[in-house]
């Protein structure tokens, strides 16, 4: 790149030391905004690049805040496909600089003009530089922020670990932050961004800028990528180009460029649609789109940009396929009888099927249905009561065994006295009548009349306590087991 002369008058020349941390090497490169230099970082010993803003911009009004706006707005994107920012600075006259990380190699606008016959060959290699770019304005989005000057020069193409054609995208510098709090440097008659690759909304006003404008700009750098040449393109003036963005209609790329697949070609066209519904709603949505023309360098970008999407969503990545967004794959509009997550457990009444036990069971036998947890409550309770039970009548046995041979007057009234089981013996000086009811709701109904008590005999030891043979529930003495 050509520097010129009054350069050198401008910016801080080779071995000045700028804030006691970075030596100026070279200046690499001016622009209408500002000029990049390569310098040194004194303490890591490390290579930075140092972008200057042009004093003349610097002295209009609110352009020191949008230059420093490309800090915060490039510094909360962490994506590799973006340039870091590890610093932003002044001079001692009150010049901003960023301190970013130094990348050799060539913008995208380069690599155009020298391997371009008119465009690119290989239509694989400009989807992979498409599919990058978007990844990294997927992050960018993903955090609120709008590139708004997307364009070949500000994507780099460097050699990273092996990998040729790596992009990194950069000059976040009039980007706008979406965020309410945000002090609104862009004013509503302020035009930013280069005029071939501005979506007709931007043109009309900044205001109706969203992420769908840098969607646009990709469509129109991919549209060049395999044409050699933008969609719109006039020589006349701004306002012809801008009339022809608003109103015509761009060349069938198939004309330009036969051996591009008509699917492909449709891709492309609907990226920089005139309406902004019209196009694809993010940079996942047509990355995805993108997908099936890819090569396999190129799956390594579009599988982490489906697992971006994937935690964004919820959806598995797995169901993000090619040709697929989140929002089609969202639960909410697949049918539960067509679906295909796992359905949830509910209590269903299916059809009853004769099993080869010759019981009523579910077609999915395989998985018998588990008790409620209060039956085993119960179940466990009962055990417990049986247990104590058989402990106290135990003792009540042996107890009875060494008392004097007395017992109580009973009268078993509607009960059967073989099948009633035996009472504890009380003293016969303190114990009061019993009257035993039967609970069986089948069993006959005595006379309510009672006999006088027979007089006492002896009784002989007493056999263990018959099992309780009538119907209803079990008893213990005058206690009912309830199951």
């Amino acid at each position: 790149m050509t520097i010129p002369p009054e350069a050198e008058y401008l910016y801080p020349a080779a071995g000045e030391i700028i804030n006691d941390k970075y030596r100026v090497e070279r200046l690499l490169g001016v622009g209408g905004m500002g000029a990049v230099a390569q310098a040194t970082h004194l303490l890591r010993k490390a290579p930075v690049a140092l972008k200057f803003m042009t004093p003349e911009i610097a002295a209009r009004g609110n352009y020191v805040e949008r230059f420093i706006n490309e800090a915060v707005a490039a510094s909360r994107i962490d994506s590799e496909h973006v340039v870091k920012i590890f610093d932003v600075a002044q001079l001692p006259d009150g010049t901003p600089f960023l301190v970013m990380e130094y990348l050799e190699g060539m913008d995208l606008a380069e690599v155009l003009a020298q391997d371009g016959d008119p465009g690119l060959a290989s239509i694989p290699r400009c989807i992979h530089f498409a599919v990058q770019i978007l990844r990294g304005l997927q992050l960018a989005h993903d955090a609120g922020i709008i590139h708004r000057d997307m364009k070949p020069s500000n994507c780099f193409v460097i050699e990273r670990e092996g990998e040729a054609d790596f992009v990194k995208v950069f000059d976040f510098g009039i980007s706008k932050l979406q965020q309410t709090d945000d002090v609104k440097l862009t004013q509503t008659n302020s035009l930013l961004g280069t005029p071939l690759y501005m979506a007709p909304e931007q043109a009309r006003s900044a205001k109706l800028v969203d992420h769908r404008t840098d969607l646009y700009a990709v469509g129109v750098i991919l549209y060049e990528l395999l044409t050699g040449k933008p969609p719109f393109y006039s020589e006349d003036s701004f306002a012809a180009l801008m009339i022809m963005i608003a109103t015509a209609e761009a060349v069938p790329l198939t004309d330009l460029r036969p051996d591009v697949p008509p699917q492909l070609a449709a891709v492309v066209h609907r990226a920089f649609a005139r309406d902004p519904n019209d196009r694809y709603q993010s940079a996942f949505e047509l990355s995805e789109a993108l997908a099936p023309w890819c090569d396999d360098r190129s799956h390594a970008v579009i599988d982490a940009a489906r697992r971006r999407a994937a935690r964004a969503t919820g959806l598995p990545a797995t169901l993000l396929s090619p040709g697929q967004s989140a929002r089609a794959e969202a639960p909410t509009a697949v049918s539960p009888a067509t679906s295909a997550w796992p359905p949830k457990t509910e209590a269903v009444d299916p059809s009853p099927q004769t099993s080869h036990a010759g019981l009523s069971t579910t077609a999915a036998e395989a998985s018998p249905p588990t008790r409620p947890a209060s039956r085993a409550i119960y179940g466990l309770a009962a055990i417990a009561l049986f247990a104590v039970a058989a402990v106290v009548g135990v003792f009540a046995f042996r107890s009875a065994g060494n008392e004097p041979s007395s017992s109580p007057n009973v009268s078993a009234v509607g009960a059967d006295p073989a099948a009633t089981p035996p009472v504890a013996d009380r003293p016969a000086e303190t114990s009061a009548p019993v009257v035993v009811v039967e609970e069986a709701p089948d069993a006959p109904t005595a006379s309510a009349s009672t006999s006088a008590a027979p007089p006492k005999q002896p009784l002989p030891t007493r056999p263990p306590p018959p099992r309780n043979t009538t119907k209803g529930p079990p008893r213990l003495g005058d206690i009912t087991i309830q199951k």
